[in-house]
């Protein structure tokens, strides 16, 4: 026999999943929703960027070509580089009757050779002293060097009033200081040695002085040393003399020395 529904129950509903299936598929369609997510993002920011230029860069340095490619054979070889800046003199590695020798074969090793021959001419009133001095560093090519320097010594006597022969006042000295410096015509076995000098004056009567002047020495790599070449009468260089370490010797083009 069969009874009728009984009014108070409620129509049954569709069948529910089990608990963790449901969180499986909630797993699921969260993974699919980020990588919705992401894509999107990455098409916004690629968007919103676009391709960029980098502006002035700097070139790249110059590859250097290998031995044995197709480089030339032969180059010119390039000038000796010009000696600039401060520079520390070199002492010789020689000591001959009062006087340095033995400079190396550098730009440097002449401009230090030239600061010490300069340094012994410029600080006598000898004629033989000079004499001396250039008997050891004159240049082969220059055989009249010593004649020469001391006939210097001699007309100097007599520009500083002083007699022309002869022993001197005891008190009558010069002390000639090169400051700086500055090259001509480099090249590796020749240059023209400039020095920019304090010449300090003790004279009889007159006290202590200092006068600057501009000192070049033609310089010449022989006999494993510098050496001095005979002077060009026809060459001034007065016009660059100014007071060391001023503003208008470092325009004329000085150059500091060191010890």
């Amino acid at each position: 026999m069969s009874f009728p529904p009984d009014p108070r129950r409620a129509p049954a509903g569709p069948r529910r999943l089990p608990a963790d299936r449901r969180r499986r598929i909630r797993l699921v369609v969260f993974a699919a929703l980020a990588v919705l997510v992401f894509v999107a993002i990455g098409l916004v920011v690629q968007t919103a960027l676009g391709p960029k230029v980098k502006e002035n860069l700097t070139p790249p340095a110059p590859i250097p070509v290998p031995v044995g490619s197709a480089a030339p054979t032969e180059a010119t070889p390039a000038p000796a580089p010009a000696l600039t800046g401060p520079i520390q003199i070199i002492q010789g590695s020689q000591l001959v009757n009062g006087v340095y020798l033995g400079f190396p074969q550098t730009t440097q090793g002449a401009v230090s050779a030239a600061d010490e021959f300069m340094t012994q001419i410029g600080s006598t009133l000898d004629p033989d002293r000079a004499s001396a001095v250039l008997q050891l560093t004159a240049d082969p090519s220059y055989p009249s060097g010593p004649q020469d320097f001391a006939q210097g010594t001699i007309s100097e006597r007599k520009q500083l009033g002083l007699p022309a022969t002869g022993q001197l006042p005891s008190v009558a000295s010069v002390v000639l200081d090169p400051v700086e410096y500055q090259v001509r015509d480099v090249t590796a076995d020749e240059v023209t040695v400039l020095l920019l000098a304090d010449d300090v004056l003790t004279l009889p009567g007159q006290g202590t002085q200092t006068r600057v002047g501009v000192y070049p020495l033609r310089m010449r790599w022989a006999e494993d040393d510098w050496k001095i070449l005979q002077p060009d009468p026809h060459t001034s260089f007065s016009q660059l003399s100014a007071v060391p370490g001023t503003a208008q010797a470092a325009t004329n083009g000085w150059q500091e020395m060191t010890p």
